[in-house]
């Protein structure tokens, strides 16, 4: 037989008679479904397993079988085991064949059958087992093979075919997470929109979680300042600036849409004597539009980047000079730490924020710098006021 062979044994192609009409084809196919059902590959040669040998009138049975023969003494892709046969029984009759299965790679590529990952297969299998359980009857996770450490494929789906009973009573998606992700409460977070398409209906069950935001109160009540980092929340509070009231942001949690509709924050008080129903009602009416409001945290990408989100919110906040200026001195006097030092995670760079101070002054610095300054580097006594 001719044939063609390279170097490596995993880029061996395919003989010049390669061809889907052929029952080596056939073959091969049969081996690759009997390795993905975890059997070991063999066939034995019966006129019920390999018709075609059997076919005299309709087949040249002694070439399909060269071609067999080909595939075991050139391509070593089988290894074919000869019965004792009678002289009126042909050569092949009960003949065992087995597929070599370190071949698996040169006859997928060969049938261009690329391998099946096992986890998709159990997958399916529970997928459709299951399907009953989902309002959608599970098409919102046909092509969604999500993983979870130290959890099986069948045992994510089951998961996820859980949150119907779990959602008979309202909760939050962290307690539902909890209660079907083996007590992981935030598995569910990026999958918030799965959980709606698998349960439409019921998924109004779902509690929406407040943010919940720790306020110092100033007096009279004139300017609300964010602050990215707790110990510089701290510093400001205890410091009672004059008509400041300073509001701890723990990073993006301000900056969510939803941080002015009334029951979607929740707020807790250092000073609760001061006039907490005036500042919600600022909050939350109309008021706040009057208010100077701004923000302060590192100077460095992910800080301003808050900053560009809580506009969202707040479409007249800006960047607090009084807290950057000191920043900025230090970032130009080289006292900053680089981008590349590896304290951070890799930054990227928010563009453009709406803040005239930041995107003019704060952002070129950083970019000419290629360095940052974090806010808690300032003391009290560093700020400097107008």
């Amino acid at each position: 037989m001719t044939h063609s062979t390279t170097a490596n044994p995993s880029k061996i192609g395919p003989p010049v008679w390669w061809s889907p009409e052929l029952l080596p084809w056939r073959l091969l196919h049969r081996f690759l479904d009997q390795l993905e059902a975890g059997r070991r590959p063999y066939i034995k040669v019966t006129p019920k397993t390999v018709p075609e040998l059997y076919d005299f009138q309709g087949q040249d049975v002694e070439f399909l079988w060269a071609l067999l023969d080909d595939l075991d003494r050139q391509y070593h892709m089988l290894t074919i085991k000869r019965a004792r046969v009678a002289p009126q029984q042909e050569p092949y009759d009960n003949a065992q064949i087995y597929f070599l299965p370190d071949k698996e790679p040169v006859a997928r590529q060969w049938l261009n059958r690329p391998a099946l990952d096992p986890y998709a297969i159990t997958w399916a299998h529970e997928l459709q087992r299951v399907s009953d359980k989902f309002e959608d009857a599970g098409d919102a996770l046909k092509n969604r093979h999500i993983r979870a450490k130290g959890m099986s494929a069948a045992q994510v789906v089951r998961a996820f075919a859980r949150i119907g009973d779990e959602l008979q009573q309202p909760m939050s998606l962290r307690a539902l997470s909890a209660r079907c992700f083996a007590g992981d409460s935030k598995f569910l977070e990026p999958h918030e929109s799965l959980v709606r398409a698998l349960y439409p209906a019921l998924s109004q069950q779902l509690q929406v979680r407040p943010v919940m935001l720790v306020v110092h109160l100033g007096q009279p009540l004139t300017h609300l300042l964010f602050v990215e980092n707790q110990d510089t929340f701290l510093m400001l509070a205890e410091a009672n600036l004059p008509g400041i009231t300073v509001i701890y942001s723990a990073g993006f949690r301000a900056s969510a849409a939803r941080v002015r509709e009334p029951g979607q924050a929740v707020f807790s008080f250092l000073n609760p004597q001061a006039d907490i129903a005036g500042f919600k009602q600022a909050w939350f009416g109309g008021e706040a539009r009057s208010l100077r409001v701004s923000f302060w945290g590192d100077l460095d990408y992910a800080g301003l980047a808050i900053l560009k989100a809580l506009r969202q919110s707040f479409t007249q906040l800006q960047a607090w000079r009084p807290g950057y200026e000191p920043l900025l001195q230090r970032l130009n006097s080289g006292l900053g730490h680089t981008q590349a030092s590896g304290v951070k995670n890799p930054q990227p760079d928010p563009g453009v924020t709406g803040c005239e101070y930041a995107d003019t002054v704060l952002l070129p610095a950083i970019r000419r710098e290629q360095s940052y300054a974090d806010q808690e580097a300032v003391t009290l006594s560093d700020l400097l006021f107008d």
